[in-house]
């Protein structure tokens, strides 16, 4: 979350890190909502939107809310300006570059590749014959594997791109906590390091090779620019997605008994769609204004920050009834999980195809989860997502851990 921390005392509706709020923010969220939905929040010195329709009008408004806090004149550090930075007309040269080297990918084989990833994984957890962590032994090696892949490269060592990952993370809730910045923006300085040298090695058939085609096709990119950007897509395609497969994974081992039925029903695109919007990792985004506007009765002005609670968003009652249910009928396509506009996640797809082979692989397998012991989330408010996930691995039914070998 973006926003100086101008008092370290706690807000009394929102305190993004208390323990409370990370192991159960959408408590938070909904309170905060129903007291204001566009809500001044000392602590972050920022607004807090918590409504669907506020949200969804502030990510479709790059004229007056911008990505690019330069446009207000603060001093971005080069290691932070990406796609994800960059506002209108500079960001689109670097967003279409990134658009057509996606394209250039069959997504035949790129489905292919996240199933055959997904039931090899899911071939260890029912042989293990023990308790597992669905985090640590798969959601984390699964994701990583699966967008190394599809970049082309050999996944980096393991410790020190955790250690790198995570001081991003840690570093995206600053605001709240500044002593997290510094060590997020070395870490983003070395990916982008490491992915610039991939980039002038990467073959023909990653997604790497096609940026680098896609570039030479269109020069005008600077360089450092696409190699944050290719950054980015690498952190967000191995922590966003594998928080999701986390999350979900989460909410099947307390509803076991989803992804069958939803099989059943032949609304499994549906029961993907429901948790992409229940349990999608970017609770929050930030945007800052440059035109003074006024939103929900409230006169926003120049250079003041906005915090889009995206995770609060897809559980506005008036929006989503019931909002807390998975409801395999609703509307699908209309939750913000991957934002809207200009800044709409690019890797929405191979997100989405991720989970869906995940829930595949569990319906072919015939596996479901119970508690093996209580989860853990990480102490990040803005990407939510869990530490430890232990489980025990059944068939349907069963009380027992799936036999070793079957």
């Amino acid at each position: 979350m973006t926003g100086a921390a101008a008092q370290p005392r706690r807000d009394p509706f929102y305190d993004p890190l208390a323990p409370e709020v990370i192991a159960a923010p959408h408590v938070a969220y909904r309170r905060l909502r129903e007291h204001q939905r566009v809500y001044w929040h000392e602590q972050l010195d920022s607004w807090v939107l918590t409504g669907y329709a506020e949200c969804r009008e502030v990510l479709g408004d790059t004229s007056s809310f911008g990505s690019d806090f330069r446009r207000v004149g603060e001093d971005i550090p080069d290691a932070q300006l990406s796609v994800q930075t960059l506002d209108p007309p500079a960001h689109g040269a670097i967003r279409h570059l990134l658009v057509s080297a996606l394209h250039a990918r069959s997504h035949t084989e790129v489905t292919g590749t996240a199933a055959r990833l997904a039931a090899t994984r899911m071939a260890g957890l029912r042989n293990a014959g023990r308790p597992v962590d669905l985090v640590g032994e798969f959601a984390r090696p699964l994701a990583l594997r699966t967008m190394c892949d599809f970049l082309g490269v050999t996944a980096p060592d393991g410790p020190w791109f955790e250690e790198m990952s995570n001081a991003i993370v840690r570093s995206m809730d600053a605001g709240l906590d500044p002593s997290r910045a510094a060590p997020g923006n070395k870490a983003r300085a070395e990916l982008s390091r490491m992915v610039a040298e991939w980039l002038e090695t990467a073959g023909p058939g990653g997604f790497l090779g096609a940026t680098r085609s896609a570039r030479e096709r269109n020069p005008g990119v600077p360089m450092a620019v696409l190699a944050n950007s290719l950054r980015a897509v690498l952190h967000a395609g191995y922590e966003s997605v594998s928080r999701l497969l986390g999350n979900a994974l989460a909410r099947l081992v307390a509803e076991p008994g989803l992804p069958a039925r939803a099989a059943a029903e032949e609304r499994l695109d549906a029961l993907v769609d429901e948790l992409l919007r229940l349990e999608g990792p970017v609770q929050a985004d930030a945007r800052v204004c440059v035109a003074e506007r006024e939103l929900a009765g409230r006169r926003i002005r120049r250079g003041e920050v906005l915090v889009l609670m995206l995770g609060a968003a897809d559980r506005d009652p008036e929006v989503f009834p019931e909002p807390d249910s998975i409801d395999l009928t609703r509307r699908r396509g209309v939750h913000l999980a991957f934002g809207r506009g200009a800044h709409a996640c690019l890797g929405k797809g191979l997100a989405t195809m991720q989970l869906r082979a995940v829930l595949e692989q569990l319906i072919e397998a015939e596996l479901e989860f119970a508690p093996a012991g209580p989860a853990e989330y990480e102490r990040t408010a803005t990407l939510r997502g869990l530490r430890t996930l232990p489980v025990l691995v059944r068939r349907p039914g069963s009380d027992a851990t799936a036999p070793s070998g079957t």
